[in-house]
């Protein structure tokens, strides 16, 4: 059962580092349109399918005991590591081998937090002004880092396969 999971882990989690890999590479994080939200949502939406179909597939295994909801968190939660740690990779990957797609991006959203700034704090001083850009650069920067970028995947994998989980269950426990 737990090479199931894993399988299913790096299957699904494969499809979805292809997301992020599709993000930066194909640059479509330049533009703040549909076409650049698809792989976000991508990403999530073929991880939940995963989660499903590994619920799914988990339920029709013959077993001594009945799969209790537990042991199907407890799978679902393996697999969201391990799908959270394919994203991990295709995004240490652009940071530390494409590095030209990567400071593009970061040189792209650094410049976007100065405009943004003179923007929305035009009655504070210029000086005022270059301390809260300097902050959220700052700031920006420390969220680039792949261990911040590994925090916020895995809470957002671990959440999505919990809710996923959770959903399918309770389903299938209301058709019996």
């Amino acid at each position: 059962m737990i090479r199931k999971v894993f399988i299913y882990g790096l299957a699904f989690g494969s499809l979805s580092a292809s997301m992020v890999l599709i993000m930066y590479l194909n640059k479509l994080y330049l533009h703040h349109n549909m076409l650049s939200a698809i792989p976000v949502l991508g990403n999530l939406i073929i991880f939940g399918v995963g989660v499903y179909l590994l619920v799914k597939s988990l339920m029709k295994i013959q077993l001594e005991k009945p799969l209790t909801l537990g042991k199907a968190l407890f799978m679902s939660l393996i697999m969201a590591v391990v799908a959270a740690g394919c994203n991990i990779a295709a995004y240490q990957h652009v940071q530390f081998n494409e590095k030209a797609v990567f400071n593009e991006y970061k040189n792209i959203q650094l410049n976007s937090i100065e405009t943004r700034v003179r923007i929305d704090f035009a009655n504070l001083s210029q000086k005022d002004q270059n301390v809260k850009i300097t902050e959220y650069r700052k700031n920006f920067e420390e969220n680039l880092n792949w261990s911040s970028y590994a925090m916020v995947e895995m809470q957002m994998f671990l959440s999505i396969a919990l809710v996923v989980t959770l959903l399918v269950y309770i389903a299938n426990q209301k058709k019996q």
